[in-house]
C-alpha cells in the first residue's frame, strides 16, 4: 500500500458518509456535469438583514430542482427551482432576489420571518461544456486553495472571473469559457461587481488513531473538511482506511513529518494514545506553523508531556487545547470525537470570519 493513498476508494472500507459542505456540493456538481447533466450554480451575491446564507454560499440546481446547499429553511427554494429552470431554458444567468422584510411577507408570502433581502446569482452549467466556475471551485477545492470570485451586475449579468493563487478562470453570462481569459481588470473597474471569496476547504492532521478515529473522520465528512491521518501501526492505519480518511500516511512519526513539512493544514491533533509517540509529534508541531494544536488525554498528561518538551514547550502551547475538545459530556469515543469536531468547528469558523474580514 502506498504511504499515501485515497482510503475512499479502499474497497474493505465501511460505508463512507458522504461530505457535506461546499466539498460535497461541488464534489456532486463535478460527478453530474461529467455525467452529461445540465446544471445551475447559485451564488448568494450579496444579503441585508436577517438571511438564512451569507454572500458566498453555494446552491447546485438542475431540471428537478435542488441537488445540493440551501438559500433558506425551505421556505424560498420552490422559486428558486422555477427561476432555476428559467437559466437552464435562457441558458443565460439571472439574479434571483428574495425580499422577506416586510409584514405582507410574514402573513402572505414565503413566511419565513427573518426580515431580510437575498441576492442568487443563478449560473448555467452547461453539460459538453467546460464549465469554467465549476472547474475553478473543483481545482480550489481538491487543492485546498482559496478562490475569488469576480462578477459582472451590469452590462453582462453573471458574467466573471476567479483565481486561486496559481490559477485562473473567466467565462461568459452562459457560463461557457470567456473569449477574453484576463476579464478581471474590466471587471474591476465597474461598480456594478461583485467580488466573493470562498475559504479554502478546512484540513485537518490526525498524528495517530484510536477509538475516537471513525467517529471524527466522519464528523469531518459530513463538515466538508479534509483530513489526513499519520499511523504506522497497522491496527489502527486499517481503521482510518475504513474509516475514509482521505489521505492516510503509513510511515513512523520522524518519516512522516518530514512528509508533512511542507502542507498546509488548519489543524493536527495528537492522538495516538501512546507517550513517546505523541511527544515525537509535539515536538515536530512545536517547529510548525499550524495554527491550533489539540492533544487527547487528561492534563496531568499533558503537563508530563510538556515537561519533556523542554523549550519547544513555550513554542507550543499558545497553540495548544488540551484536554481538547468542548467540554459537552458524554462518554465513550463518539463522545469525545464529537467534543473535538465541534471545537474545530468553533476554531475553523473563527478563522474564515478574520480572513473574510481582511478581504472586505
Amino acid at each position: 500500500m502506498n504511504a499515501e493513498s485515497m482510503s475512499v476508494s479502499d474497497p474493505n472500507s465501511s460505508q463512507v458518509i458522504a461530505c457535506g459542505g461546499n466539498r460535497g456540493l461541488i464534489e456532486r456538481a463535478s460527478a453530474l456535469h461529467a455525467q452529461g447533466h445540465d446544471l445551475v450554480l447559485g451564488i448568494v451575491t450579496a444579503t441585508e438583514g436577517s438571511t438564512y446564507q451569507k454572500p458566498g454560499a453555494l446552491v447546485l440546481l438542475d431540471a428537478s430542482g435542488v441537488r445540493a446547499g440551501v438559500i433558506s429553511g425551505g421556505c424560498l427554494e420552490p422559486e428558486l427551482e422555477l427561476q432555476a429552470r428559467d437559466v437552464l431554458a435562457q441558458k443565460r444567468a439571472q439574479f434571483a432576489e428574495f425580499n422577506t422584510q416586510s409584514d405582507e411577507d410574514l402573513v402572505f408570502g414565503s413566511g419565513i420571518g427573518c426580515r431580510g433581502r437575498m441576492w442568487v446569482l443563478l449560473l448555467p452549467q452547461a453539460a459538453r461544456s467546460t464549465a469554467p466556475l465549476l472547474q475553478a471551485l473543483q481545482v480550489s477545492q481538491q487543492a485546498g486553495l482559496a478562490l475569488t470570485i469576480e462578477l459582472d451586475g451590469a452590462s453582462d449579468i453573471g458574467a466573471g472571473h476567479a483565481q486561486t493563487a496559481t490559477q485562473q478562470w473567466s467565462w461568459t453570462s452562459a457560463g461557457t469559457d470567456s473569449p477574453a481569459p484576463h476579464a478581471a481588470a474590466a471587471l474591476e473597474i465597474s461598480t456594478a461587481t461583485t467580488r466573493l471569496h470562498i475559504a479554502a476547504p478546512s484540513r485537518v492532521l490526525l498524528l495517530g488513531a484510536g477509538p475516537e478515529t471513525p467517529s471524527l473522520i466522519a464528523c469531518a465528512r459530513q463538515m466538508g473538511w479534509q483530513s489526513w491521518v499519520a499511523e504506522h501501526r497497522a491496527r489502527w492505519s486499517q481503521l482510518a482506511h475504513r474509516a475514509a480518511a482521505d489521505h492516510v500516511i503509513e510511515l513512523a512519526p520522524l518519516a512522516a513529518h518530514s512528509q508533512q513539512q511542507a502542507m498546509r493544514f488548519d489543524a493536527a491533533l495528537v492522538m495516538s494514545h501512546n507517550f513517546s509517540i505523541d511527544l515525537a509529534h509535539l515536538r515536530f508541531l512545536a517547529q510548525s506553523e499550524i495554527s491550533y494544536v489539540g492533544l487527547l488525554g487528561p492534563p496531568a498528561r499533558r503537563d508530563e508531556l510538556l515537561a519533556e518538551l523542554g523549550d519547544d514547550a513555550a513554542r507550543l502551547q499558545p497553540r495548544l487545547h488540551a484536554p481538547i475538545g468542548l467540554p459537552l459530556g458524554g462518554q465513550g469515543p463518539e463522545a469525545i470525537a464529537l467534543s473535538i469536531a465541534a471545537e474545530l468547528q468553533q476554531h475553523f469558523a473563527r478563522g474564515t470570519s478574520a480572513r473574510l474580514k481582511n478581504h472586505d
